[in-house]
């Protein structure tokens, strides 16, 4: 809420519509994964490698950490 400090009830639609996006692409991966023949077993594989990736996007995206300035 910090980066939408003017607007937190947009902030707060914008989360919840990620949030349902996820879930439709979380069953629509499962629903391709069982279609492409690999089984029930294999969803966890493909939602562990979904979040794999959106972690490593996350981290990807995260602004640099500033230095501190150094005493003299």
């Amino acid at each position: 809420m910090q980066a939408a400090s003017e607007a937190p009830g947009l902030a707060s639609s914008i989360n919840i519509g990620a949030f349902n996006l996820g879930n439709a692409v979380g069953a629509a991966l499962g629903g391709g994964v069982i279609s492409a023949g690999y089984g029930y077993a294999a969803i966890p594989v493909a939602g562990g490698l979904l979040a794999a990736a959106g972690l490593l996007f996350t981290l990807s995206r995260r602004p640099k950490a500033a230095l501190a300035p150094s005493a003299c």
